[in-house]
């Protein structure tokens, strides 16, 4: 049976992308879950987390070769039990500028026919703050998409951006008509009149997309970060606050798996 895919991004960095797409995974694996990330972000900030030093082989190499079936073989364990994770280098940025035959295919491509791969429950793949070649791969590649924001004014512009080009990947026929916009992800809210009134403008706008619960802002998610560890590993308040609420939410989405 073939694992969930489901991408996570925004065109704006800053947002706790990367955070929370390491933060659902460990959440998964926690409920048994048996998680692959797949970091398509040249940064590579889920990878410094997940990882203590890169493997021989990155996504760049993954996307570059070309080949059926290559992903699952790429894949290493992360620092996280339960985690794997194909990491990142900055050569990726080179996807988005070389000459490449069908760029915006090759994530898919790498995917097919891989039983490494088709062997894991779950697949999150942690997107560049752009909208390119690495981006489109992402939301070809995937069955669903979070779109993850802070409730603050460029960010949800970034959003809408985002989310624009998720309905443009969804109209066209060769791209993925099948994708679905799962919903979008309000990161690090902490109260403040300028986030209650982006929230607001957020909530009218998209309505019941807008998931369940609003994940709070703790200097817990930026200790884990630092050290390497998952949330739980922690040991305070803030982290507590910030597992239940990545607990509940990935309950929710993922519900009947």
């Amino acid at each position: 049976m073939a694992p969930i895919v489901t991408a996570v991004g925004n065109r704006k960095g800053g947002v706790g992308k990367s955070c929370m797409t390491g933060a659902m995974a460990w959440a998964l694996a926690l409920r048994g879950h048996r998680v692959l990330v797949l970091d398509m972000d040249p940064q590579g900030n889920l990878s410094k987390w997940l990882l203590d030093e890169l493997p021989d082989r990155t996504m760049f190499d993954v996307l570059y070769a070309d080949q059926p079936g290559i992903l699952g073989e790429a894949a290493v364990p992360s620092l996280f039990p339960g985690v794997w994770i194909v990491p990142a280098d900055e050569q990726l940025a080179r996807i988005e500028v070389e000459a490449l035959m069908t760029p915006e295919m090759r994530l898919k491509t790498a995917a097919h026919g891989s039983s490494e791969f088709d062997a894991f429950d779950v697949v999150l793949i942690d997107m560049p703050p752009a909208l390119g070649r690495l981006t489109l791969n992402g939301l070809i590649a995937a069955d669903s998409v979070i779109a993850v924001t802070t409730a603050e004014a460029f960010p949800v512009q970034g959003l809408v951006a985002f989310v624009e080009t998720v309905e443009k990947v969804q109209g066209r026929p060769h791209l993925n008509p099948n994708l679905v916009l799962e919903g979008i992800l309000i990161n690090s809210f902490d109260g403040s009149a300028e986030h209650k009134y982006q929230l607001g403008q957020l909530r009218e706008a998209y309505g019941d997309r807008i998931l369940a619960p609003i994940i709070p802002k703790r200097t817990a998610m930026r200790d884990a970060v630092s050290a390497q560890i998952p949330l739980t590993k922690v040991g305070s308040q803030g982290a507590a606050d910030l597992q239940e609420a990545l607990t509940q939410l990935v309950t929710r989405v993922w519900k009947e798996n």
